[in-house]
């Protein structure tokens, strides 16, 4: 995927989902699909078990299977205009590749 590639240039390294914090601080879930800003709860109201959601009251959670690995958030480096540049142009190649209607939907939306 382009989106890791050019993380990894910027020293950025998705690590183990088991690795991964349950203390309610937010991590960056990397999934197929792209990337979620999420974090654990032990208690979700509206879920069966404990998941990743994205907000209170979540009607629906992810569980570690469904990321590939995760940032931490605390550690994210800031970015200048060229890499967040690189890393706009990535995130739309890795939509088209694996044809995330919603993304492009939102892209193009934006971009008209």
């Amino acid at each position: 995927m382009n989106v890791e590639r050019v993380l990894r240039e910027y020293g950025q390294f998705l690590r183990p989902m088991n690795e991964a914090p349950r203390d309610g601080r937010q991590v960056l879930g990397k999934s197929t699909k792209g990337l979620v800003v999420c974090y654990w709860d032990a208690n979700p109201s509206k879920l069966a078990g404990p998941s990743w959601v994205v907000h209170e009251d979540a009607e629906r959670g992810y569980l570690d299977k469904y990321f590939t690995g995760w940032l931490d958030l605390r550690n994210f480096k800031m970015l200048d205009y060229a890499a967040l540049a690189r890393l706009l142009i990535a995130y739309i190649d890795d939509a088209r590749a694996v044809d995330d209607k919603e993304a492009l939907k939102i892209l193009n939306l934006h971009a008209n």
